[in-house]
């Protein structure tokens, strides 16, 4: 025990290893040129996406924006109670001074009193009236002074109430202009004024003494013009899942710097990249280490599936480094050329497609390791890999696995593009259409170009290697056919009876059917020495020692492992060679021994006559066992009857089963006692179909010609029969391999 589990145990250490330090150096190769650093203001070395919403403000823009808001409201106003007063005061003050300077003079000329008023001149009141009021002007002066005292009061009367109407006006400085070029025509129009005294003394009193009626509130305005810039939302940029931040060339801008630098995307030392890939695959290796230890302990106990399986990610992980580059080099899209599907098919079919299944965890992983940002992506290849490997399943011939790679290339375009509908970037949709049409022909080269090299180098029994092993053109089966005719005819019956058992039991039919057509291979090199092979020549183990016929006969299957395993055929296979008699006895030599000892058995060693393979350790080899010495025996009998009822079959079926059972030849596989019993019956049922009760068809009575070939009366084969070793087929030791005597 102690001499295999070392073996496999460097084999495991081997497997681990390979993920643990190739991975990882992958990773940080490609860190080198993914991972430059990312300087503001310099060009980007690399396209940056984000697999999240960006959102950065612009400080700078945020407060020009606050301040045009702020200036952009109007000063608040609110009316000037002094200057709407002052408007109208200024009106009735005008033309008061003009009434007062018509009133008549109580002086003489030589300054002495006089009882006598007299009216003061149109020129005295002019000048009178200019000191009072000189900001009339001169023109404005004469005009007044000119209107009789009528016409003054109907003047002064309308002027002021024009005035009272423009004071409740809301007048700014800036409209004060316009709303006199517009008031003043309307209220003059619906007033009567006497002669020009609207165009000489209403206007150009009211323009010289209209002032603005508003002022601005200053803690008013300040507190609007606070509030609309409060209004105004940050200005920030804002980049979508999937969304390239920058793109390799591009000046990087202090916002895309600064959301690179968010999500963590700076870059940095490879060193650092390689830790964090080492720490993920040793998370990543631990997990599939345990699941393969619980759910699939024939993959764990096999060293070289382990290698496979930790050489298949590595290469995996090399393709994923390489499309990241060439990601950078283009778009974000073609990262969907990652061949997830063909990792998982690969698996699938070389190892087990449970296997395939799981390996969806390091296609995810690693697509993250080598690219942060593309969650889609990863998720596409998780979603590949469930929809490659069951294609995987029914595969039955090499037409079959062309077919599931276009099927599966097929679906990749479809995947990607629906995986970008939902996370995006959905502006890269021709390209990941193109990447997944890309994935799907990488997926079929890689499947269909590494299976036979990957078989042969690791001598795994898959479907494809088996059905290449099936054809009948195999040098090995050419020579058995050439050297050993009769020995060939009994493996093909043995491969159709060990087919239709496996296949009922639910072990592989194929494995089981190839490993019958192979398991007598060893006896091309001493053909003669086996009866079936004897055809018109002497039994040469007439002339031998019993211990001598015994080893010779034991050869063969020493010799059809050195064969298979020289042509190397799958350990599967070479296995069942190895175990198709067990360990039993060659019991006719043991037989004739203790005969020559004079019955002693106790002088007779047994072990010398016992095969020198081992017992079955599979399903497949436990149902070839049984099917080897079920056919030889029936065929040995029906040689001489012709033909064999169901019950002498069943017998003897169950006394060969019985036989081997007894000495423990099937403790070694996992076949269960109810799936030995349906092989049983499924080999019965398949013996009686070949050598079922024929009709006999008498002599022809025209020429006394021979009986048919099917007469029962002749045994089948001929005299000499060429299928046993063994003319009595009622012994119950029965051995397909074993010359018994003197031939008919």
């Amino acid at each position: 025990m102690q001499r295999h589990s070392l073996p496999l145990l460097w084999q495991r250490l081997l497997a681990g290893a390979t993920v643990l330090l190739a991975v990882p150096i992958l990773v940080a190769i490609g860190a080198v040129a993914d991972e430059q650093p990312i300087v503001e203001g310099e060009p980007a070395p690399r396209t940056v996406f984000t697999e999240e919403q960006v959102r950065i403000v612009d400080d700078a823009a945020t407060d020009t924006a606050r301040r045009t808001a702020a200036e952009t409201v109007e000063p608040v106003e609110v009316f000037d109670r002094e200057a709407q007063t002052a408007i109208v005061s200024d009106v009735r003050e005008v033309f008061r001074a003009t009434w007062e300077v018509r009133e008549p003079s109580t002086g003489g000329l030589d300054g002495t009193s006089d009882e006598s008023e007299r009216a003061p001149s149109a020129s005295q009141q002019r000048q009178e009236l200019a000191a009072l009021q000189p900001e009339l002007g001169d023109d404005l002066t004469a005009e007044l002074v000119a209107l009789s005292d009528g016409e003054l009061e109907v003047v002064e009367q309308e002027t002021i109430s024009i005035a009272q109407e423009l004071a409740r006006q809301r007048v700014s400085e800036e409209q004060l202009d316009a709303e006199l070029a517009e008031t003043l025509p309307v209220e003059l129009g619906l007033r009567s004024l006497p002669g020009d005294s609207d165009e000489e003394i209403v206007v150009p009193l009211l323009e010289r003494l209209m002032r603005p009626t508003v002022t601005v509130d200053p803690d008013a305005t300040a507190a609007a013009r606070e509030r609309a810039a409060e209004s105004v939302d940050d200005v920030a940029e804002v980049w979508r899942p999937g969304e390239a931040i920058v793109r390799e060339g591009e000046i990087v801008g202090p916002l895309a710097f600064e959301a690179i630098e968010e999500l963590g995307l700076v870059g940095g030392s490879p060193v650092r990249a390689w830790l964090r890939a080492l720490a993920a695959m040793a998370i990543v290796t631990g997990v599939i280490a345990i699941y393969l230890a619980r759910m699939q302990p024939r993959v764990w106990v096999s060293g070289k599936k382990l290698i496979l399986l930790a050489l298949l990610v590595t290469a995996y992980a090399g393709l994923v480094v390489g499309s990241s580059m060439l990601v950078d080099a283009t778009s974000s899209g073609w990262l969907f050329a990652v061949p997830a599907g063909a990792l998982a098919m690969l698996v699938a079919l070389l190892i087990h497609p449970v296997i395939g299944i799981a390996t969806m965890l390091p296609a995810a992983v690693l697509v993250l390791l080598v690219t942060p940002q593309a969650a889609p992506v990863a998720l596409f290849a998780a979603m590949a890999v469930l929809i490659s490997v069951p294609l995987t399943t029914q595969i039955s011939k090499r037409a079959d696995l062309r077919s599931a790679t276009l099927r599966a290339g097929l679906s990749y375009p479809i995947l990607a593009a629906g995986v970008v509908a939902v996370f995006g970037p959905r502006d890269e949709l021709l390209v990941v259409l193109a990447a997944g049409a890309i994935n799907g022909l990488i997926t079929a080269v890689a499947v269909q170009g590494a299976m036979p090299f990957l078989e042969t180098l690791f001598r795994l029994p898959t479907v494809t290697a088996l059905l290449d092993l099936a054809d009948r053109n195999h040098p090995l089966l050419r020579e058995l056919e050439a050297k050993a005719l009769g020995s060939y005819n009994h493996s093909v019956m043995v491969a159709s009876l060990t087919e239709r058992a496996c296949r009922t039991v639910g072990a592989d039919p194929l494995l089981g059917s190839v490993a019958a057509l192979y398991h007598d291979i060893g006896k091309v090199r001493q053909p003669h020495f086996f009866i079936e092979n004897q055809q018109g020549i002497a039994n040469p183990h007439d002339d031998l020692e019993p211990e001598v016929s015994a080893v010779i006969i034991q050869n063969h299957v020493i010799d059809g492992v050195e064969m298979a395993s020289t042509h190397k055929l799958p350990p599967e296979v070479v296995a069942c060679i190895g175990s198709h008699h067990g360990t039993m006895v060659v019991s006719y030599f043991y037989d004739k021994a203790v005969r020559a000892s004079g019955g002693d058995r106790d002088v007779v060693d047994e072990d010398t006559f016992r095969y020198k393979g081992h017992k079955p350790r599979s399903k497949e080899a436990a149902i070839l066992l049984l099917a080897d010495c079920s056919e030889a025996t029936t065929r040995s009998m029906a040689m001489t009857r012709g033909t064999l009822p169901r019950e002498e079959i069943e017998s003897t079926v169950d006394r060969l089963l019985q036989e081997r059972v007894e000495d423990g030849q099937f403790d070694d596989s996992d076949l269960t006692f109810r799936e030995l019993g349906a092989a049983r019956d499924t080999i019965i049922e398949s013996l009686v179909g070949i050598y079922h009760p024929r009709i006999a068809y008498p002599a022809a009575a025209s020429d006394g010609g021979p009986a048919s070939a099917e007469d029962p009366a002749l045994p089948v084969g001929g005299a000499g029969g060429a299928s046993d070793d063994r003319s009595d087929p009622g012994s119950p030791d029965v051995d397909a391999h074993e010359p018994t005597g003197p031939r008919p």
